[in-house]
């Protein structure tokens, strides 16, 4: 068994190393109680389910929006929108949830509370992901039912529904293998009323030590979510080859739509902010706390960052592979309660520990999400160079070394950077992980649990210090090695 293939074993390994651990450690000892299961599970689909919906009505009307702007200087505007329409799908939950509990008071807990936040968080990537489904596929037939005079819903009822039918279904269901397995979100908002299976699993270790329970009730999501999964991740888009006319779609509405949440968002935030700041002086006595908080957020996010990247150049030494590439489409992260408390039992938790455990844990989840925001697409733009290289009796690591790693070192420092910016604003993982308050997003969660949300928005401030800085260093750092081992 050469190098290569000891990694590719090693990663999978590690990748479900959960599930395999606590096997071993704990058996099943019978079904959990049937009443409570099928209840959490009602709440997941529910949840789940009203979000895939609103997101997808919400996201079709500002993609219609998006569409309009179809100029070349109405493409510079639309950038800047879809960027403001990705940001609360990019950014750590803890921001959307801070601006929306600050907005809407008083706020609707359990399952709506869920809905709402789900929404405000994703339908800016349908919006996003349709808009150029819609220019793709449709962007010359769009144009021909202009010219030959068809009115806007007679072509969306009888052409772009029909010829989009499965491309809605799949994102919506996208969208609900998101929602379904969401924790941080239902674990603020839930309430006693909202428990979804991710959360019980949570509390059956925490409150009850159940760990048979929890396992089989893990086991259980990430069957259905892997078999949602797979069928979601089916299926291309084509692309079109010349800008068409699309004023037969043209909906000025769904601009105003993503313009007037943002500021939504910005005025939650703003006003939280600047209530927050008359209580400044309840932060003094936190000054050491805050200090040494502020670096272990730092921490955190660079020490995922660089977690990620090497596992995504990882990924890419020990490309191709048919069995590895079908494995890392169809894998689903485990259970993020499972997960966590399985690293939990896993040797000592104090002092270090959880600055080595909670980086692992983050980059556990996260590896796969960030596999699918492109980077296998990057890979498979590569393929060509390999086989050429390959043909010329170039070696596996001279490839990886002078094609590969160059190329795609700055690509990886993105999605690296991203990561970062995920841990830097992670309380969910952190609050199981860690003993006390190590971050800042942490100390937040504490405010925000307390009902103190202008504090909290004030203190969340520092986590896009944070964020902000872990990024600069992941794409500043990924790009000067790219550059240094460039031939």
């Amino acid at each position: 068994m050469n190098l290569r293939q000891c990694l590719r074993i090693g990663l999978v390994l590690f990748l479900i190393f959960p599930f395999l651990f606590l096997l071993t450690q704990f058996g099943f000892s019978g079904w959990p109680d049937m009443g409570e299961l099928v209840w959490a599970f009602k709440n997941s689909f529910l949840q789940a389910f009203f979000s895939s919906v609103f997101s997808l009505i919400m996201g079709f009307w500002v993609a219609l929006g998006l569409l309009t702007l179809h100029s070349a200087r109405g493409r510079k505007i639309r950038w800047g929108l879809e960027i403001l329409c990705l940001l609360p799908n990019f950014m750590p939950p803890i921001f959307i949830l801070l601006s929306t509990l600050n907005v809407i008071d008083p706020f609707p807990m359990g399952i709506p509370g869920i809905v709402i936040v789900h929404t405000l968080m994703n339908f800016g990537l349908v919006a996003v992901l349709l808009a150029s489904t819609i220019e793709n596929k449709l962007g010359g037939m769009i144009e021909l039912a202009y010219v030959e005079g068809a009115g806007r819903w007679q072509f969306l009822l009888r052409g772009l529904f029909p010829m989009l039918k499965k491309d809605f279904w799949l994102l919506g269901l996208f969208i609900f293998v998101i929602c379904f397995g969401s924790f941080a979100v239902p674990l603020i908002v839930g309430g006693g009323r909202g428990t979804t299976v991710e959360v019980l699993i949570y509390e059956k270790i925490r409150l009850s030590s159940n760990w048979g329970d929890a396992v089989l009730l893990a086991f259980l999501q990430s069957v259905f979510i892997f078999a949602l999964s797979f069928v979601a991740s089916r299926g291309k888009g084509m692309h079109s080859t010349r800008t068409a006319n699309l004023s037969l779609l043209k909906t000025p509405s769904g601009i105003f739509v993503i313009a007037g949440l943002s500021l939504l968002y910005l005025f939650g935030y703003v006003q939280g902010f600047l209530s927050g700041l008359s209580q400044i002086s309840t932060f003094y006595e936190l000054q050491s706390a805050l200090i040494w908080n502020f670096i272990g957020s730092l921490t955190l996010g660079m020490s995922v960052g660089i977690l990620s990247y090497a596992g995504l150049l990882l990924i890419a030494y020990c490309w191709p592979k048919a069995w590895f590439e079908r494995f890392l489409n169809g894998y689903v992260a485990p259970s993020t309660s499972l997960a966590c408390f399985c690293l939990l039992i896993l040797g000592p938790n104090e002092g270090f520990y959880p600055f080595i455990k909670i980086p692992v844990a983050l980059t556990l989840l996260s590896l796969n999400s960030l596999f699918r925001m492109g980077w296998d697409s990057e890979l498979h733009a590569l393929q060509n160079q390999m086989t050429v290289a390959y043909s010329m009796g170039a070696s596996k690591a001279q490839i990886f070394k002078e094609i590969l790693f160059p190329q795609l070192s700055g690509r990886a420092g993105l999605l690296a950077g991203i990561a970062s910016i995920w841990a830097a604003g992670d309380f969910a993982v952190s609050r199981i992980l860690a003993h006390r308050d190590l971050s800042i997003a942490m100390m937040t969660e504490t405010l925000m649990s307390g009902y103190r949300l202008n504090q909290a928005i004030v203190l969340s401030s520092l986590i896009i210090v944070a964020g902000l800085i872990c990024f600069a260093l992941c794409v500043g750092g990924s790009r000067v090695l790219g550059r240094k081992f460039a031939p």
